[in-house]
């Protein structure tokens, strides 16, 4: 894949690229490597699970499609059901300001899209495809739209490719969209991303403590203690990385855009928390869909262990070569 489909690398030099080598791919200290092989794809009643060797991805058809598990040797690096109600990796169109004819303050998700009962089936080659009801956005009179999502293995790459469609099913209203991933990991974890352009924004009385810093050429979230809701918005260059707990590190790539691609009120990049979770979200360019065309837009997620020399920390040059490095498997 082409950097700019997948995600340009960011700019945190490649001084230590060489030396970690394939070590990025074990836990350091001579772990057995990780293997990507052989691949599933298995269904049990709503939930659907790929599995390539050591990495496992589960999701729940009965609830929205929603990632519940993206797991490394059943190390999950999402927050789960039973661990807090807002939980895994979903799908919204944004801007969130269509959700609801007022415009502000628009909650929840269409529901049809974020947590209703999704159809679907184990497709050849191992991938799978789920598919939501036709819903609509209040914010938007005489919508109607449906949301498709396709599970992929790449074994060669050690990833999952994950291909959201939307489809306006209207036949007289055009819609204007970007597609948006939000994921949910638990606090104390880092996340990191490519620096764009222009600075880090934040949303009104976002927490003082609530902070992301520049590093290596990268940007960095260090889960901090906060009392209230807190999100930044940030322009990024197509990847965003996250290690969680036991050392996983989870590489998210997408097509870049560029600051005046989103959709209006939205970012690139949006990281979120509550002091209960955090929100790790990726949003593609806003499009305007005539009746009955569609809006594609994919994302590769890979899965790695951070070795056990490499230092977890904002700006840390030896995480950021690993994660620059993953991208380009």
């Amino acid at each position: 894949m082409s950097m700019r489909s997948y995600g340009r690398l960011g700019r945190a030099g490649w001084v230590l690229g060489l030396s970690l080598g394939y070590a990025g791919a074990c836990g350091g200290g001579g772990d057995k490597p990780i293997s990507f092989t052989p691949v599933s794809s298995t269904s049990a009643s709503d939930l659907y699970t790929l599995a390539l060797g050591d990495v496992q991805m589960v999701i729940d058809g009965a609830r929205g499609a929603r990632i519940t598990e993206l797991s490394l040797r059943g190390n999950n690096v999402l927050v789960t059901r039973d661990e807090n109600g807002t939980y895994g990796s979903t799908y919204w169109p944004s801007p969130q300001s269509s959700w609801c004819p007022a415009g502000t303050a628009c909650w929840p998700p269409p529901p049809a899209v974020d947590s209703g009962a999704y159809t679907g089936s184990i497709e050849a080659g191992d991938s799978i495809q789920l598919t939501s009801a036709e819903t609509a956005l209040e914010g938007v009179s005489g919508s109607a739209f449906v949301v498709s999502k396709r599970f992929t293995a790449v074994p060669e790459s050690g990833a999952v490719d994950v291909t959201y469609t939307l489809t306006n099913s209207s036949t007289t209203v055009a819609l204007s969209l970007a597609p948006w991933q939000v994921s949910r990991v638990a606090t104390g974890g880092l996340t990191f991303f490519g620096q764009g352009t222009g600075d880090v924004t934040y949303a009104r009385d976002s927490d003082p403590a609530f902070a992301v810093t520049p590093g290596a050429n990268d940007l960095w979230y260090a889960s901090a203690a906060v009392k209230h809701d807190s999100k930044a918005f940030a322009d990024g260059t197509g990847w965003l990385a996250h290690v969680a707990d036991k050392r996983v590190l989870v590489v998210i790539s997408y097509p870049d855009i560029q600051p005046a691609d989103p959709a209006p009120g939205e970012a690139e990049l949006e990281v979120f928390t509550n002091g209960d979770y955090v929100e790790i979200e990726a949003q593609g360019a806003l499009s305007m869909l005539a009746p009955g065309a569609a809006l594609t837009w994919t994302v590769r997620w890979k899965l790695r262990q951070v070795p056990g020399g490499t230092a977890v920390e904002a700006g840390s040059l030896a995480l950021a070569s690993l994660a620059a490095r993953t991208l380009t498997e």
